[in-house]
């Protein structure tokens, strides 16, 4: 009987070299769907910001409380959605008692962190904007 020398080396290389790939395919993914999700969250996040501006009294640190924790106060720890502050959010009022009178909320300098350890940096997407109409309440005149 012949012996075959060798098979369980080249196994194991081939192995390794196969999981590789497929972990670097996997991580991969995993940032593509990182990045994407983050782009929906952070356009959401002024589009509601922009929403409740337009609707409520115009008062910037109530908005930009509505779009870093969701509610018109800041919580006791103070933490964001995602990491997102109230000091990375801009929000501005033109035009105001025209008809064109509309307000702009922004999200800047909002930092990803990538899961790849060849991608070992933060990336800062954005600017993300949402310019809307502001609604009259009914009492005009």
């Amino acid at each position: 009987m012949r012996r075959r020398t060798g098979t369980a080396g080249s196994t194991l290389v081939e192995g390794s070299v196969s999981l590789l790939a497929f972990l670097v395919v996997i991580i991969g993914i995993l940032d593509i769907g990182q990045v994407l999700f983050f782009h929906h969250f952070l356009n959401d996040r002024v589009r509601v910001g922009a929403r409740y501006a337009v609707v409520h009294a115009y008062e910037p640190s109530v908005i930009q409380n509505v779009v870093a924790y969701n509610s018109t106060e800041a919580p006791m720890g103070g933490a964001g959605l995602f990491g997102l502050k109230p000091a990375m959010i801009q929000v501005n009022h033109y035009d105001a008692g025209t008809p064109n009178e509309r307000v702009k909320v922004s999200v800047t300098g909002y930092k990803m962190h990538f899961l790849s350890p060849w991608l070992a940096a933060s990336f800062t997407p954005g600017p993300f904007n949402s310019v809307m109409p502001v609604e009259s309440s009914g009492n005009a005149p």
